[in-house]
């Protein structure tokens, strides 16, 4: 198993299924496109302001989160694990699912 550690602001998100059910409609991967579902895996310790302290990270391991793919083009990681997994600065998350 690999471990990753991201620096900065960075996350590491493992993708989750390209389908989605809403109100019991299954919506294609076409459809959904522009919005990326997935569990945070790991979180960066955040990034380094002006002022010289860390800013914190408003995501957390094991948070599922919606990442705007129209804004950011993720990275596929070359992982040996199970599953898709992406490197996105934290900036690039639209929202945390509660």
């Amino acid at each position: 198993m690999t471990n990753l550690e991201p620096i900065g602001d960075f996350v590491v998100i493992k993708k989750a299924d390209s389908e989605v059910i809403v109100g019991g409609v299954l919506l294609p991967e076409v459809v959904n496109q522009q919005i990326i579902r997935g569990e945070v895996i790991a979180v960066g310790p955040g990034r380094w302001l002006e002022s010289g302290i860390r800013g914190s990270m408003q995501c957390r391991v094991g948070d599922i989160v919606l990442v705007n793919s129209f804004r950011c083009v993720p990275q596929v990681l070359p992982l040996e694990m199970d599953g898709e997994f992406m490197l996105v600065p934290e900036s690039d998350i639209a929202a945390i699912v509660r």
